[in-house]
């Protein structure tokens, strides 16, 4: 779709650069999410109880690490953020060349050629006859009835070849258009506003992750909160038994302070998210009803407009018949040069498949402005 094309332009990323840095994205990410995971609020010392020095087993996180807490999810939501952007570049690359592999000769002649007329090279004598306004024979009253065998092809229907005999407008079966769909809406949102809800998404996942059940974050928590109530463990017997007593290293109310605060931002980037996504919902709604109700309309009106053109072919009858071989000469011919052309577009849409091809290959995929930073970053590791 020609919305793909807003993730391209002269000069950008390859598919193969794209993907590499999408990678080093996720590796990127590696260092601050065992970061975020190494979160703890106490301290641990061990010692025998026949004595010796108090050794220190686990050192707990500081206030200045919890201050950091929030930057760090934000890095790993841009990261991911920049990561969403380039998977949906090479996924739009893909469907720009898919489209380009299934283009077929009518939308070829239609879209590239601007219209140019289709051949028709299986068209039968029939339809041959109809289309330059021959008068077709009928037998009975039955459009068409000629049944010889140099005649034979598709069958038009008799209200069909009623109308085409009278010069009358034959009614086209109304189709029912597709809703939109949540691609087709994403599509007609500007590399802004299609970014915020990407960047929305993943930091809200961040985010969650980390504070809600079966999170670090919140595992965290609840064992400090265990430790508070009891701050010293025994293991083993006798003279060898070890003492241990946890030492929180951030007070009760620093811990709690930083889950609130990260669970008040969680909720407002949700809150913001679910506007948007609420937005798209109504719009493709909005859509599906209109589509619904024009749709309703047209097949209505059709049913009226072909029930009055069967009242009328139903009255019709006559015996007249035609002879059909002085025609055969001509559409000989005719026929013979539709094939010729049809044989030399199909050629001519093959060569503009590869050339379509690798001009589309060779477009850059280019990083939105609030992408950049990170980009940058990202893409200078290593150098």
């Amino acid at each position: 779709m020609k919305a793909d094309y807003i993730y391209f332009g002269e000069n950008g990323l390859t598919n193969t650069s794209a993907n590499h840095v999408a990678n080093m994205a996720k590796e990127s990410i590696k260092n601050v999410a065992c970061e975020l995971e190494a979160i703890s609020f106490y301290s641990m010392t061990i010692s025998l109880v026949s004595g010796g020095t108090p050794q220190q087993a686990k050192i707990g996180s500081t206030r200045e690490q919890l201050d950091g807490v929030l930057k760090s999810l934000e890095t790993v939501g841009e990261a991911n953020a920049l990561i969403a952007w380039l998977r949906e570049a090479i996924k739009a690359r893909e469907r720009l060349l898919a489209e380009v592999k299934e283009m077929t000769l009518e939308g070829y002649c239609r879209d590239i050629l601007g219209g140019v007329e289709l051949p028709q090279p299986n068209v039968n004598i029939l339809q041959w006859m109809e289309n330059r306004g021959y008068s077709i024979p009928d037998i009975n009253g039955e459009f068409p009835g000629v049944t010889t065998n140099r005649l034979l092809g598709n069958v038009v229907s008799r209200t069909e070849s009623y109308c085409k005999k009278f010069g009358l407008t034959m009614p086209t079966q109304p189709k029912k258009e597709e809703s939109m769909t949540e691609d087709q809406y994403m599509a007609t949102l500007s590399v802004k506003d299609r970014n915020r809800i990407l960047t929305l998404g993943a930091k809200a996942s961040a985010i969650g992750k980390y504070i809600h059940e079966n999170g670090h974050l919140y595992k965290e928590r609840e064992l400090f909160r265990q430790t508070l109530a009891h701050p010293v463990y025994k293991e083993g017997e006798g003279a060898n038994m070890l003492l241990g007593r946890y030492e929180p290293s951030v007070t009760h109310d620093e811990v709690e302070a930083l889950f609130f605060r990260l669970a008040a931002e969680h909720r407002a980037i949700q809150a913001e998210l679910n506007g948007l996504l609420a937005e798209r919902d109504r719009t493709i709604e909005t859509d599906k009803q209109k589509k619904a109700a024009e749709w309703q309309e047209a097949q209505a009106a059709y049913s009226r407009e072909l029930s009055s053109l069967q009242q009328k072919l139903e009255t019709y009858m006559t015996d007249e018949r035609k002879r059909m071989s002085e025609y055969q000469v001509e559409y000989d011919a005719w026929i013979t040069e539709q094939q010729n052309q049809h044989k030399q577009l199909c050629a001519d849409l093959e060569a503009w498949k590869l050339s379509e091809a690798k001009r589309i290959a060779s477009l850059g995929i280019i990083i939105p402005n609030e992408l950049l930073s990170i980009y940058e970053r990202i893409n200078g590791l290593g150098k």
